[in-house]
């Protein structure tokens, strides 16, 4: 099975605090993949690529950040379940002024909801959160300058400044990320046994009835399934919820990415069979054969520019099609103008 623990360095230590799908990971999938998102962002040094991804588990410090950078979906922080997350807090702030939400090693702070530590919330988490709740959302930080993950104050102060530049969305009015334990406005739920079990019923129908969809919790079994990565998923439900244009096209504009190709592209189909997600296809009839992308499906490893043996493709940042969710023709030839390319 594909999906796994990350390997570990120490022997009889406990469960890894971070999963891979090893399927997943660009440079596991093409050698000559460069991506180093993981390593780079890693401040202990725990994590190395050499024919496996690695973390020395008496590194590691369960800050997460390596999740929340990696853009194939490859990491993901084990027994984190978002959207179980969402659900909760999108129940609670029915109840409450504000929800509240903390890491799960600071078992004095009371919150509505315990995560892993939340340098696991890219960019694409604090949109969706912004987007889908109707009232503020309380990080609870108070406790995280005392913390050996210190550092992930910063990288959450980092991100939301950037979701607040990139996109217009006054993230900053929903998303709170409080330091001091005096800034958080927690207010507890109370509920009898009757209205506790009918907030989890409520709860586990949100994700069976069309929460999550079938794509979003199945598990890939092969280097050869395409799926589409998790954060991708999350900004493609933001999308399709957004009444703003303008929020919608400043989104497009900063995490969503083009295929282009050059003329000398014969549709040979080898960045179809590389690409993870479904974001290349081929459509061929007698006469002509057209390479289709769908940006919507694409978060920009570039394994289909590593592949391509003609130095064809390139990827860059931003949306430039007519129609984000579906496939367009980025390239076409002709059968004759293909063979030729071929026999050359």
């Amino acid at each position: 099975m594909l999906t796994d623990k990350i390997i570990t360095k120490t022997l009889g230590g406990a469960d890894s605090l971070v999963a891979a799908d090893r399927s997943r990971c660009g440079r596991m999938r093409f050698s000559r993949n460069t991506c180093s998102h993981c390593t780079a962002i890693c401040d202990a040094a725990a994590i190395s690529i050499d024919g496996a991804i690695i973390i020395d588990a008496a590194k590691c410090t369960g800050c997460m950040l390596c999740v929340s950078e990696c853009p194939s979906g490859c990491l993901s922080a084990a027994g984190e379940d978002f959207d179980l997350l969402l659900a909760k807090l999108r129940k609670t702030e029915k109840s409450v002024p504000s929800c509240v939400v903390s890491c799960k090693t600071a078992r004095d702070r009371s919150a509505h909801a315990k995560t892993s530590c939340l340098g696991f919330l890219s960019e694409e988490h604090l949109m969706v959160l912004a987007g889908s709740l109707d009232k503020p959302l309380y990080l609870d930080l108070s406790a995280c300058g005392a913390c050996r993950n210190s550092f992930i104050i910063d990288k959450l102060r980092e991100r939301v400044r950037n979701v607040q530049a990139n996109t217009g969305i006054n993230i900053r009015e929903k998303i709170i990320l409080a330091e001091d334990a005096g800034a958080l406005a927690f207010e507890d739920v109370s509920l009898d046994r009757r209205g506790f079990f009918q907030a989890l019923k409520a709860a586990t129908f949100m994700q069976v009835a069309g929460f999550l969809d079938e794509q979003e919790v199945k598990t890939p079994a092969s280097y050869g399934e395409k799926k589409v990565t998790a954060k991708r998923q999350l900004l493609n439900r933001l999308l399709k919820s957004l009444s703003d244009g303008k929020a919608a096209t400043a989104i497009l504009n900063s995490y969503a990415f083009t295929v282009k190709t050059g003329s000398s592209c014969t549709v040979c189909s080898a960045c179809v069979g590389m690409c993870p997600t479904g974001a290349l296809q081929v459509r061929k009839d007698a006469n002509s054969a057209e390479l289709l992308f769908n940006s919507s499906l694409c978060h920009g490893c570039s394994l289909c520019k590593d592949i391509c043996p003609a130095a064809a493709v390139a990827v860059t940042s931003g949306f430039n099609g007519k129609n984000y969710f579906e496939h367009e023709i980025c390239h076409a030839v002709n059968s004759a103008s293909r063979d030729a390319v071929n026999k050359n």
